[in-house]
């Protein structure tokens, strides 16, 4: 066998090991998830669009609330009852109020229909992230348990997905951890200095981080970052279970910086 069947083999052992990695897994149902989020986002404004020629006042703080009004209200004969039990008594209220007088056009029968119809395709798709949201979540437990419980399991999919192994994530510097998903932040900063560099990537969506007051960010994302570091290690090589130590330190070093931001604030006062 000459080296150019030996390299041949190789690269099919190397294509196939990859293709039976359950990391595929996750990041195949991560980015069908962001592809879902796209869509309903997109089918929303049609839908608001559409059903706004015949009620142009009825709004909602969703997509999905939204399509879910759309199925029940009519104008002419609404049913504050039932409406109240998807918007709250008082937003139903409101809503059969507009209804009386709203400068809507009158659609026939055949029309509205077309819209619920659409409006039942959006609820459709909601569902459907709902049922890969569950899956995602389970297969980010199995695949990195320790940083699924440091992160949460819809960061650490992201995470993975976002590199495309657990394997490679194991082997990244916790700062470049701390920024993945601010790639093109990070690049406007090294074209030009006087552009400050990203604080945060995917790990914003932490509640820990996102939820605290912008100057602190940084900090917590830093911290953060450095656990996961620790947990995708684990994750990958040990497989031994170090989540309760990281988030116990990850939980002591966020008090420390609320702390420390609390004084500087108070001393500013």
């Amino acid at each position: 066998m000459d080296k150019r069947d030996v390299f041949l083999r190789r690269a099919r052992e190397q294509v196939k090991a990859a293709l039976m990695s359950r990391d595929m897994l996750l990041s195949g149902v991560t980015k069908s998830i962001e592809d879902l989020d796209k869509i309903i986002n997109l089918l929303g404004e049609r839908l608001e669009e559409w059903y706004g020629i015949y009620f142009p006042e009825m709004k909602a703080e969703d997509k999905l609330k939204y399509a879910q009004l759309v199925l029940f209200v009519e104008r002419g004969s609404l049913d504050v009852k039932e409406l109240a039990g998807i918007v709250g008594q008082k937003r139903a209220d409101e809503i059969a109020a507009k209804a009386g007088s709203s400068l809507g056009a009158n659609l026939s029968g055949p029309d509205l229909e077309q819209c619920r119809s659409f409006a039942n395709s959006i609820i459709g798709l909601h569902k459907l992230r709902e049922r890969y949201d569950k899956y995602q979540t389970e297969l980010a437990m199995e695949i990195c348990p320790n940083i699924s419980k440091v992160a949460g399991a819809d960061v650490a999919a992201k995470l993975v997905s976002h590199v495309g192994s657990l394997s490679r994530l194991s082997r990244l510097p916790a700062s470049t951890i701390q920024v993945l998903g601010a790639e093109k932040a990070l690049f406007k900063h090294l074209k030009n200095r006087r552009i400050r560099p990203p604080k945060h990537g995917i790990i914003f969506q932490h509640p820990k981080i996102s939820g605290s007051p912008k100057a602190v960010r940084g900090k917590i994302a830093r911290a953060l970052a450095a656990k996961i570091t620790l947990a995708a290690k684990a994750d990958a090589f040990t497989k031994r279970d170090i989540s309760g130590m990281l988030v116990e330190g990850f939980e002591k070093r966020y008090k420390e910086i609320m702390d420390e931001y609390a004084k500087a604030k108070g001393k500013a006062e």
